[in-house]
């Protein structure tokens, strides 16, 4: 597990410099500092999504840098593991089927960004892992204290007795046990 979830420290930390760097050469604006967005950047709208919502710089930075560090942990992780990983399951508590199922959306599903697991068997959850990449300066050395952190991880905890939900952020990896 420690070579894992050393990989997705490595993918998470480099998505995180690559999509910084990046959005500031395409086109993106460039940040205030030259390396990466201060609050009022964060926070600043930049256009809508799909369902009309406004988005924020923050939230099209972590979705640009989710998609890297899932490419890039697809191409870091061994042949021999691929087959114990999903990324972005959906599970829906079933109590027919050892208490948690996959779905494909809908209400009470949970949804995290990265799952080891038995073999080919995506139910036999093992460890959760949540992606987060902060934008404001108050989350970054902590991202445990975001609003609603704490509660999406004691929801993941919910899918495994075996080793606690973490968040892997640029900072490295934090849990509800620390």
């Amino acid at each position: 597990m420690d070579h894992v979830e050393g990989i997705l420290k490595e993918c998470v930390a480099q998505a995180h410099a690559d999509v910084n760097e990046a959005y500031q050469q395409s086109g993106g604006s460039k940040f205030a500092n030259g390396k990466f967005p201060n609050d009022a950047e964060c926070k600043k709208f930049i256009g809508r999504d799909a369902t009309g919502e406004r988005v924020t710089l923050a939230q099209e930075l972590g979705r640009l840098k989710h998609a890297a560090a899932f490419a890039c942990i697809k191409s870091r992780l061994p042949p021999e593991l691929r087959d114990n990983f999903t990324v972005e399951p959906r599970y829906k508590p079933d109590p027919d089927v050892n208490g948690v199922g996959l779905s494909n959306g809908g209400l009470d599903t949970l949804h995290p960004d990265f799952v080891v697991h038995g073999t080919r068997n995506a139910t036999d959850v093992q460890c959760v892992y949540e992606f987060k990449f902060p934008c404001l300066s108050d989350h970054k050395l902590n991202p445990l204290i975001a609003p609603g952190v704490r509660g999406q991880l004691q929801g993941y905890q919910k899918l495994t007795r075996r080793c606690p939900a973490a968040i892997v952020s640029p900072k490295g990896l934090d849990s509800l046990e620390k």
